[in-house]
């Protein structure tokens, strides 16, 4: 339920501006000779209404935020568009946060990560790989498996629109897979922490890298 500010008209209609000041008088001052039993009706009608809308404020506040509409972070917008959507509401971002759909919020160049990533089965040539070192090449979609360790090298010389995909999941347990790759990258998105790819276990990683003059990367990581 939308929770919206009492209007001018619903003041009027529960009777808000037309309380008399002075109840038994006549009109010219200021009166409309109602009876006691209407005064009171007066008086008890806009407390009861908005009573309804604290009600219906506590019960929005109380709503789990799955519930979209019914809750208080339904509401509320965020000014975020992955789809869009200028109606994206904080309940919204919740959502997608619960079901480890990020990659419409990351940035690669002009596009999403989930445009991009939409448009790699049309440019991206997969690669099953199955070493330890990696130097990619560009346009390449490198399907790892579960890594223990892999060494990244970045290439010499990139074309100005460089981009690859790295795709692998790491084994059970913080701390048993392992990625070394040079400085200078740019890191965005999933498990990234004062600018470091951090790894977690049992998580499915899909790395964006491309070059524009540096490198950047975008990581978007799920749950196995």
């Amino acid at each position: 339920m939308a929770i919206a500010q009492l209007t001018d008209s619903e003041m009027n209609a529960q009777g808000v501006v037309s309380l008399p000041t002075r109840p038994n008088g006549d009109f010219a001052s200021g009166g409309e000779s109602l009876s006691a039993t209407e005064l009171k009706e007066r008086f008890d009608r806009l407390p009861r209404y908005i009573a309804a809308r604290l009600n219906a404020l506590i019960a929005a506040l109380n709503a789990d935020p799955a519930d979209g509409e019914g809750a208080i972070a339904g509401l509320i917008l965020t000014g975020l568009f992955p789809s869009g959507d200028p109606g994206h509401t904080l309940s919204d971002f919740f959502s997608d946060v619960l079901n480890g759909d990020l990659a419409g919020y990351l940035s690669v160049g002009a596009r999403s990560l989930s445009e991009e990533l939409s448009r790699k089965e049309e440019t991206f040539h997969p690669t099953a790989f199955t070493g330890d070192e990696l130097t990619p090449t560009d346009l390449t979609e490198y399907r790892c498996g579960t890594i223990s360790s892999l060494s990244l090298s970045l290439p010499e010389d990139p074309p100005p629109a460089f981009c690859c995909l790295l795709v692998f999941d790491t084994p059970e347990g913080n701390g048993s897979a392992s990625l070394d790759y040079p400085e200078g990258i740019r890191w965005t998105g999933d498990d990234i922490a004062d600018g470091e790819f951090l790894l977690f276990g049992e998580r499915h990683y899909t790395v964006f890298l491309w070059y524009d003059g540096a490198w950047e990367a975008s990581v978007r990581g799920v749950d196995l």
